[in-house]
């Protein structure tokens, strides 16, 4: 069973500005959602725990492990949808998908079925060849959860509005 710790998350930006002071949270398996007003530091803790910042104090343990210590294994088990990103508008879905598996380091013929299973989930089989920037905001985030989806991971985190 799969637990995430959060332990002391402190991360303050220019001028002092602490955006999350000493934040601790111990999460088994489940769905859990952050609530609260702008500048609350909603978003900074979605950014520390998929390493996209650095705490200035604390840690993130998985399973009792460090997830620094952990390195590319710790992204192996974690899928993000960030709430805003620029997405290519000149690749297709599928470009972008394959893309992304690439990245993700998922063998060619896993990740075409892969993408094919996502395509389907999150109804845009129709829209594959279609090029991202022709995309609705709704399409736009739906591309977005299939590329978090993408190596089955055991912690999704989502970041939406």
């Amino acid at each position: 069973m799969m637990k995430l710790e959060l332990k002391n998350l402190t991360k303050s930006y220019e001028k002092g500005k602490i955006a999350l002071d000493h934040f601790s949270a111990a999460l088994e398996p489940g769905v859990y959602g952050l609530l609260g007003p702008n500048g609350a530091g909603k978003s900074t803790l979605m950014n520390l725990i998929t390493q996209n910042l650095e705490p200035d104090e604390g840690e993130i343990l998985v399973n009792g492990i460090s997830a620094t210590k952990m390195g590319a294994s710790y992204r192996d088990v974690l899928g993000y949808m960030p709430q805003q990103q620029g997405l290519y508008d000149r690749f297709s879905a599928l470009e972008f998908l394959r893309y992304f598996a690439s990245l993700k380091g998922l063998k060619a013929k896993e990740s075409r079925k892969r993408i094919e299973e996502l395509l389907e989930v999150v109804n845009l089989t129709k829209a594959r060849n279609r090029k991202l920037g022709g995309f609705s905001g709704g399409m736009k985030q739906r591309v977005l959860l299939a590329q978090a989806l993408l190596n089955e991971p055991q912690i999704l985190i989502l970041d939406v509005k």
